[in-house]
């Protein structure tokens, strides 16, 4: 797995500035329009290159008609910045500069600036174990993909993901997941000139267990062990002895390859306290079948609603 600050690629403008300059004393052609818009459109062209970070002034050629014939960016300058630099240029409208009040050919210099990445605070792979079964295993039998994309995230000044962008041809499991993800990812924002500011980090995901992309495996979902006599007997240790009501709360649970829950915890309440951990104290008395990954025994998080109510010689 790659670290995000290596393998991320973020873009933004927070603190762009023009400036222009001519060889003459006559008024340099002025941009029109939204820069912050012409920098997002040149994202999705350059982004996926890699870290598009820095800042660069980039030395548009504009025509008579107003019309972009060229842009140039300083010799030196790394090539991924560069080409997202001249791409806003490029992308800008103008007004064509003037020599005594009539359009003519001239030049303006546009200081372009995209922040720092943001970074991750946590570690990616324990989120994307815990964000890979988000699906629901009874989808999946038989037919279950691994593999890997490219998850774009807008990443507050806050450091939280406010908006995703999913590449095309994306699975629906992996489209479930993702969704997980942006809800769990917490960043370091993207700061320019120490300031933070709201970017766009593109995050690798890897949900390829096989490490071969695309392998077609088979998913066998847990089921319970436990026979009736244990199952009530669950609910008679667990269920609280002065309440009669039930509720159905649904829990998200991991079941170890020996077919025991290691963890579970609440994804939807029953808005009782009491009710949810009794269906966690039940839950942790029960013997699952483990999961079945081409027929070996594995590990598995998913969700699992089960009906907390009292047991039935009550």
């Amino acid at each position: 797995m790659k670290p995000v600050a290596a393998a991320a690629a973020t873009w933004a403008i927070a603190a762009t500035h023009l400036a222009f300059a001519t060889d003459s004393p006559h008024q340099p052609p002025r941009p029109l329009g939204n820069l912050s818009n012409a920098t997002d459109n040149c994202y999705a062209l350059h982004s996926r290159r890699g870290i598009v970070a820095g800042e660069v002034e980039v030395t548009v050629m504009v025509d008579a008609r107003g019309q972009v014939t060229g842009a140039t960016s300083p010799a030196g300058t790394e090539e991924r910045l560069a080409a997202a630099a001249q791409c806003v240029a490029i992308t800008m409208r103008y007004e064509p500069a003037t020599l005594d009040g009539e359009p003519v050919a001239g030049k303006a210099s546009l200081a372009i600036g995209f922040p720092s990445p943001p970074t991750l605070r946590q570690d990616l792979l324990r989120a994307i174990q815990y964000c890979q079964p988000a699906i629901d295993p009874l989808k999946t039998l038989g037919g279950a993909y691994e593999g890997q994309l490219d998850l774009i995230v807008k990443v507050g000044k806050d450091g939280r993901v406010v908006e995703t962008i999913l590449p095309d041809g994306v699975l629906p499991w992996m489209e479930e997941a993702a969704k997980c993800l942006a809800d769990r990812l917490d960043f370091f924002p993207a700061r320019l000139r120490l300031v933070a500011v709201e970017s766009w980090a593109m995050v690798p995901i890897d949900f390829n267990l096989s490490r071969r992309q695309h392998e077609q495996v088979r998913l066998d979902a847990p089921t319970v062990r436990s026979n009736d006599a244990q199952i009530i007997e669950a609910y008679r240790s667990c269920y609280p002895g002065d309440r009669t009501d039930e509720q159905l709360v649904n829990y998200r649970i991991t079941v170890t390859a020996g077919g025991r829950v290691r963890k579970a915890e609440v994804v939807r309440s029953s808005g009782d306290e009491a009710l949810d951990q009794a269906g966690i104290c039940i839950l942790r008395r029960l013997v699952f079948v483990p999961a079945r990954r081409n027929g070996q025994n594995v590990e598995s998080t998913l969700n699992w609603p089960i009906l907390v109510r009292p047991p039935p010689d009550s």
